[in-house]
């Protein structure tokens, strides 16, 4: 059992200045709509709370795969070396993710954006630095082919506006 694991499901799209309206994932456009549906990281068994201010089922895949994909990016980069992820709306926290060698630590931490507070007990999480990197890279490989058999037209599109 991997000490990372994401999974993701029940995506879905909405219009551009409709946001209340969850529209099924094949009505992607090119007019910026955004990706939401089920996010879920685990470090160790434990569930990364604040993904989604609105719940896990409404968490925006827009901002987590270009997060998740940058942070592999950086963190990959250095044996010793830290990520931060602060959305900085409606009160959510900021995600600081720091490597040191071949292990990995996951905290939530004061957002510098917004009131977001930290967790007292998401301080340093650690999990294998491996096991996040392969999670992440199966989770982007998997969201793109999902996303290119959901929405075939608009896929690409969506893709490099948000990772390229």
């Amino acid at each position: 059992m991997s000490s990372f694991e994401i999974r993701f499901s029940g995506l879905w799209t909405y219009e551009s200045g409709n946001s209340s309206e969850r529209l099924p994932l094949p009505r992607l456009s090119d007019r910026g709509d955004h990706v939401h549906g089920r996010l879920e990281i685990e470090i160790n068994g434990l569930r990364l709370p604040y993904l989604g201010y609105f719940g896990l089922d409404d968490v925006c895949f827009n901002e987590w795969v270009f997060q998740l994909h940058s942070a592999l990016g950086t963190l990959r980069s250095a044996s010793r070396i830290g990520h931060t992820y602060d959305e900085g709306e409606q009160g959510q926290p900021a995600f600081l993710f720091e490597r040191e060698d071949d292990s990995l630590f996951v905290s939530i931490v004061d957002s510098e954006l917004s009131d977001g507070v930290a967790d007292s007990d998401w301080q340093r999480v650690a999990c294998s630095f491996t096991d996040f990197e392969c999670s992440v890279a199966t989770f982007l490989s998997e969201f793109r082919q999902h996303l290119r058999t959901q929405a075939p037209t608009f896929a690409a599109e969506w893709w490099s506006r948000i990772v390229e």
